[in-house]
Order: structure tokens, then C-alpha cells, then sequence
């Protein structure tokens, strides 16, 4: 290359990268007017996270669609080094040493092939095939064809070189080698000619995607990096305590997009668009507003689009962060925030570890304690739990009626309580839901016949608290959760065993934040060791074709998914069948997140479509291990018309027929 093209390749190289670098290093002040939160915690195990989320693409594997996305990443990870050589041959004639080894060619070229195939197939999904997650945008498309462009222009000037100085290859480079046989007999001088036109293509091609990477969706190649580094590690899907006690914080929650955390803005940077939450959401499935997808992209939009006037304030001219659109009414519709079941199936399929409930719960904590917007049912629910401590809004005295006549012990009546190995937290549910209560009783009576010795609060249980917290009501939830923690201290409980999973997940994971720990236990864990230890045996034959439905709060939030089929295992007679979606991949009943006392919106519902998936099993029987999964599939089967045909019980009870 003359002089005048090393100058020209120079100023183009300063003006990419400065592009680039004022790219990211807008976005990263964009971040920062986010609120703070501590992500810095346990070095090691982030760097873990990196290695194995990153450059092993743990996550982004999980589908059969991650591997050409794994090319695609190592193959421009090993073109970068091959682009060192490109270029200075390109413009100094030079190779450098290392670099046109047979080994690093062949290499390179073997992931260079990889990335074209990947991109072909990137191509044919996105504008033939069009599955439901992907959307065929011309930004999409626009960057494919660069990543084409700079792969093949990088083979057709390898082949071109070969034919210009009569050297082939061989095997060390297959795609040139058969480049230049394609373009064999083609005259040097021309060789020359179109070799340099397609060093230029391919250069603004690289200097091109280099531009375009911070201003498109593929700024993820930098967030999800910085994403997987700063996942969450605490307690999966442990909700953040608020503080109440200080009297200066006028609002809670986030209503404006600066109210959102900075790690919360980042999650819009990593998102790949891959759609993996779009078609896991039960919502969106059954044709509500809300997409989680879509619930992040329209945040990094609108923190893109007034970021650039925030950065600019000056002293006093705070009336513009004032003046932003609130996110609930103005980008999110309320039908959207409320939709969400916080089941988590879209964090549990998200290859760069979105968090998306947080902003769900975030934003419902704005509309609730600041706005005190709810639609009447949600408010009911609120009003009841602050009466009675349940939202069916029955009578505390009524709490124990379901433990009429058989002899389970209260607490308050025992001398020497210190002497109870478990407490048996029933829960709202199972205390005052005719058909839940079966599962109290189902329960107890395989603790007595295991010798266990238990006891419950009667009326003296309160509320976990776990459906106001996740509709918004952090207020109440503390009011509970006081109570509660109170009570427990009173009676030095150590170790609580629950039938109810979301009361599981709530004294398990966020309890403490409010100083009390004990061992949580769910009643199938505890089953299940009862059966392993002789102290339950599992005689008696049950003749059912079983399908099992994992509950969100049991299975993706605590990762108990053993278990209850452990038990289903052990009963003679039974076979089991899984659904397509099961384990972390389980669909939710509609139930979670408050979800169970108010009106649904949509083309369907959530419970029906799930119950339409365990049909398809062909199973006689649905087996669960939550009571609100059970209310749910119930009416699953009802909306079917096959609730005479098709039974469905928790797996306590279940243990209890063989027992």
C-alpha cells in the first residue's frame, strides 16, 4: 500500500475508534445516572461467571440456537488476531511472524467458515423462517450482512493473493484454496485490482460494525459481558428490602428512568433480542401486554433517548429529570406491569442474566405506596391482609378449623414447646381454601404416622406476606413479616416446614433481611427424607398416570425439582410423564406474584393453557406441590370440561393413598 493508502487507512482507523470509544463512553455516563447499587462483591465467583458465561457462552448454549452464536463469538474473537495479519500485509506487505502459521491459518479459517454457516442460518431464521421471538428489522439484517461481508471478502482476498503470486495454501486455508481455483486464470494485474477494492470493502466493513456496535442492539457484545461480571448473586429472586423507616424518602419504587438502578439501565445494554423471555412468558403467550423482551428494550430506548438532555443539565435545571414521562402510563401500559407473575421464566431463559422482575416490582412499588393506583381486587386483597392476615378475607379464629379431629398440636397449648422439632407454617391457602385444606390434612397425618413431632400457630399464624410484597405493597409486607418474626422468636422456632412454596421462598430467602433465619423446609423435602429414612413406606398401590407441575417458587426460585418426583417415584402403581415444559423450564400456573387475586387480562388464561400442556401429556393426573398451583389447575381443568376425567392433587396426598 502507498502512502497516500496507509494515511487514508490511519484516519479512518482514529475516526472508528473515536466513534466507538465516544459511543461506549456515553452509554457508560448514562449508566450512572442510575441509582446505586453494590455489585462488587465476591470477586471470584464473578470471574467464574465470566469465564464460564462468557467465554464459554454457558447460558447462550442452553438452546440448540446458541451454538451459531458461540461461532460467531469465537470466530471473531480468532479473526481478530487474523485481522492483525490481514492489515499489515495489506498495507506494509508484511506478515506477522506467528500469524501465517499452518496451524493459525487453518484455525482461522476453520472459524471463519463456522461464522459464515452461522450467519446463513442467522439469516434464514430471521427473514423465512421467522419464528416467533425474532423480529426480520433491517438493523439485524444490516449487521449480518456486514459480518458476511467481512468473512467472505477476507476469503476471496486470501484466494486472489494466491492466484497473484502462484503460492496456493493448500489445506492450511481450504476456503482460500478453493477461492483461488474458483478465480484461477485470472490475470495478476486484475488479481491486484479487485484484491485491493476488497481490502478496502472489507476494512469499512470492520471500521463500519465498529461504529455501529454502542448505537445498535449489538451494544450487547460489550453489556453482557459487563452484565454476566455483575449478575446478581444473591438469593434468586430475592426481592430488595425498602427502607421505611426514613422519613426524607418521599417516593418508593421507580417512576422515572433515572429511579431505576444502574445495574437495572445495564440490563438494556446486554439484551441480545434473542426473544428466549418472549416465548417463555406466560403472559405474552396467552396474549397480555406485557413482554419481558420488550420490557427492557423500551426501558434502554427511553434511558437512549433522554439520556443525552440529562447528561446536559445544568445547576438548576433539575426540572427536566422532573419533567420526564413517567415509565407506568407513558412507555409501559399498567395492563403490562400487572400482567407479570413473577415467575422468573424469563430471567431463567435470558443468556445474559436480565433481571427483569425487579422492574416489574420496582414500578408496581411506585404505583401502590406513591400513587396508590390498583385496580379494586388487588386493593381488596391489601384491605383483607391488613384485617385478617389472609386475602380471602376469613376470620383469623377460622385458621385452624381444617385440623378439626385430627389431634394436631397448637403451639400456644404445648408446656414445653422448645421440645417441637418443626413448626408446620400451613399458610392462608391451605388454612381457608376448602380443596387446599385436604392438603393440611394429607400432610399431617403422614407427620404423625412418620413420628414427627410438629406443631402449628392456630390462630396465631399470620400471613407470609409474600403476595404484597410482589403486587407492591412493601408496607404491608413489613407490617407481616414483623409479626411473624416476632412470633417465631417467641416460641424459639429453628426449623419451619411449610406446604405453601412461596412462603418457603419468602422465610427462606428474604426473612432474614429482617433478622430471623431458621431451616426452611418444604413438606416435600421433608417426605421425601421421611421415605429415605423408613419412617414412611409407600405400600399400597396408586394406579395413576402422573404428570407433574413444577411450581415457579419451588423449582426456579429454590431449585427443588427432585424431590416431590423422588416421592411420585416411590409410590407403586404410579408412572409418570413429564410435560414439554418442566423443571426450570416449567410454565406457571398464573397464580405467582399476586397474580391469584386479581382479574386477568388477555387472549387466554395463563392456567388454561398450562392445564391444555399436561393434557397433552395424556396423563389421568396432575400432581402439584402448591396449593395456589392446585386452585390454579383445578380451574384449568374446569374452563376444559374435563374435571370429571382428569384429577388433580398434591403429591402429599398422593403419598398418603399409598401410605
Amino acid at each position: 500500500m502507498g502512502p497516500l493508502g496507509i494515511i487514508a487507512f490511519s484516519v479512518l482507523l482514529i475516526a472508528a475508534l473515536y466513534a466507538f470509544g465516544g459511543g461506549v463512553y456515553e452509554r457508560y455516563r448514562f449508566l450512572r445516572l442510575g441509582q446505586p447499587e453494590a455489585r462488587s462483591d465476591r470477586k471470584g465467583e464473578r470471574w467464574r461467571s465470566f469465564f464460564r458465561n462468557v467465554l464459554g457462552q454457558g447460558k447462550v448454549l442452553a438452546e440448540p440456537s446458541g451454538i451459531g452464536h458461540f461461532f460467531i463469538f469465537w470466530g471473531f474473537l480468532i479473526l481478530g488476531f487474523g485481522e492483525l495479519d490481514f492489515f499489515s500485509y495489506g498495507l506494509f506487505g508484511v506478515h506477522i511472524p506467528g500469524l501465517t502459521a499452518a496451524w493459525f491459518t487453518f484455525t482461522q479459517e476453520l472459524f471463519a467458515t463456522f461464522v459464515l454457516i452461522a450467519v446463513i442460518v442467522a439469516l434464514l431464521r430471521r427473514y423465512v423462517w421467522r419464528p416467533m421471538r425474532i423480529e426480520a428489522t433491517f438493523e439485524a439484517g444490516f449487521i449480518l450482512m456486514l459480518i458476511f461481508t467481512i468473512v467472505a471478502t477476507l476469503f476471496v482476498v486470501g484466494g486472489l493473493d494466491a492466484v497473484r503470486s502462484g503460492v496456493y495454501p493448500g489445506e492450511a486455508a481450504p476456503m482460500s484454496s478453493l477461492m483461488a481455483h474458483l478465480f484461477a486464470g485470472t490475470p495478476p494485474q486484475t488479481a491486484l485490482i479487485v484484491s485491493d477494492i476488497l481490502f478496502w470493502v472489507h476494512t469499512m466493513a470492520i471500521f463500519g460494525f465498529l461504529v455501529f456496535i454502542p448505537r445498535s442492539k449489538h451494544l450487547h457484545m460489550i453489556g453482557a459481558m459487563f452484565n454476566s461480571y455483575y449478575r446478581k448473586l444473591e438469593p434468586t429472586g430475592k426481592i430488595k428490602k425498602l427502607d421505611l423507616t426514613d422519613e426524607s424518602i418521599e417516593e418508593f419504587g421507580a417512576a422515572k428512568v433515572t429511579q431505576f438502578t444502574w445495574k437495572q439501565m445495564l440490563d438494556g445494554y446486554a439484551c441480545t433480542e434473542c426473544g428466549r423471555c418472549h416465548v417463555s412468558c406466560p403472559a405474552t403467550l396467552t396474549g397480555k401486554d406485557l413482554s419481558p423482551k420488550y420490557l427492557i428494550l423500551k426501558m434502554k430506548d427511553h434511558l437512549i433517548e433522554h439520556g443525552p438532555s440529562l447528561l446536559k443539565m445544568a445547576a438548576g435545571a433539575e426540572s427536566y429529570a422532573e419533567a420526564l414521562p413517567n415509565m407506568v402510563g407513558e412507555i409501559y401500559t399498567e395492563d403490562e406491569i400487572w400482567a407479570c407473575t413473577t415467575c422468573r421464566a424469563c430471567e431463567e431463559a435470558c443468556p445474559v442474566f436480565n433481571e427483569h422482575v425487579s422492574l416489574i416490582v420496582d414500578m408496581r412499588r411506585n404505583l401502590v405506596l406513591t400513587e396508590g393506583k390498583a385496580s379494586g381486587e388487588v386493593n381488596r386483597a391489601f384491605t383483607n391482609l391488613e384485617r385478617h392476615s389472609n386475602e380471602w378475607g376469613r376470620p383469623r379464629s377460622a385458621r385452624a378449623e381444617w385440623a378439626q379431629g385430627l389431634d394436631v398440636p397448637v403451639l400456644a397449648e404445648i408446656e414445653q414447646p422448645e421440645e417441637i422439632e418443626y413448626l408446620y407454617y400451613v399458610g392462608s391457602a391451605a388454612s381457608f381454601d376448602a380443596r387446599n385444606q385436604k392438603i393440611a390434612q394429607s400432610f399431617v397425618q403422614l407427620l404423625q404416622k412418620a413420628g414427627v413431632k410438629f406443631a402449628i400457630l392456630g390462630k396465631e399464624e399470620e400471613s407470609d406476606g409474600d403476595s404484597a410484597r410482589r403486587l407492591g405493597n412493601e408496607f404491608l409486607y413489613q407490617e407481616l413479616v414483623e409479626k411473624n418474626v416476632e412470633i417465631f422468636k417467641s416460641y424459639g422456632v429453628k426449623k419451619i416446614v411449610t406446604t405453601d412454596p412461596h412462603a418457603f421462598n419468602t422465610f427462606r430467602k428474604e426473612y432474614p433481611d429482617f433478622g430471623f433465619e431458621a431451616e426452611i423446609i418444604h413438606h416435600t423435602e421433608l417426605l421425601a427424607r421421611l421415605i429415605d429414612e423408613g419412617r414412611l413406606t409407600p405400600s399400597k398401590k396408586v394406579e395413576r398416570l402422573i404428570t407433574y407441575h413444577d411450581s415457579c417458587y419451588l423449582g426456579r426460585y429454590n431449585d427443588v425439582y427432585t424431590a416431590p418426583r423422588y416421592i411420585l417415584s416411590k409410590i407403586p402403581g404410579l408412572e409418570l410423564v413429564e410435560m414439554e415444559r418442566s423443571r426450570n423450564k416449567s410454565m406457571c400456573c398464573g397464580a405467582g406474584g399476586g397474580s391469584m387475586f386479581k382479574e386477568e387480562t388477555g387472549d387466554m388464561r395463563i392456567n388454561v393453557l398450562r392445564t391444555e400442556q399436561a393434557l397433552a401429556t395424556g396423563a389421568t393426573t396432575i400432581a402439584t406441590a402448591c396449593p395456589y398451583c392446585m386452585t390454579m389447575l383445578i380451574d384449568g381443568t374446569k374452563a376444559k370440561g374435563v374435571e370429571d376425567d382428569i384429577a388433580t392433587f398434591d403429591v402429599a396426598e398422593l403419598l398418603a393413598m399409598a401410605v
